[in-house]
């Protein structure tokens, strides 16, 4: 009995036969400045997954005050509403996809 095999699918999606069920990770895809990066959901901060990761994010001072952390999310709307401290360093460019990646958290 040959084992089940796995095939790959674009988006992150991996499909499993013999019966076992359907996993779908949606990646996050961020941009900073000139860098675009994917980043595969794990749970915590936004930043934290990032690094774990080998994400070369600029940050400075991860308390959501100097900005250098400021992000723009083209995918994975998987992630906890803008707190006060983005709305505060990034007004209304949050309503544009901007988060500060030391403040949004994976849900």
């Amino acid at each position: 009995m040959n084992p089940p095999t796995r095939t790959h699918v674009e988006k992150g999606e991996t499909t499993r036969q013999s019966g076992e069920s359907k996993t779908n990770l949606e990646k996050i895809i961020v941009v900073q400045g000139s860098n675009k990066f994917e980043i595969v959901p794990e749970k915590g901060k936004l930043l934290d997954a990032a690094l774990n990761q080998g994400k070369d994010i600029n940050y400075k001072c991860q308390k959501g005050t100097c900005g250098q952390c400021t992000v723009q999310v083209l995918q994975g709307l998987k992630l906890s509403k803008p707190n006060e401290q983005e709305h505060k360093k990034l007004g209304p460019e949050v309503n544009n996809g901007y988060r500060l990646a030391c403040q949004a958290v994976i849900l």
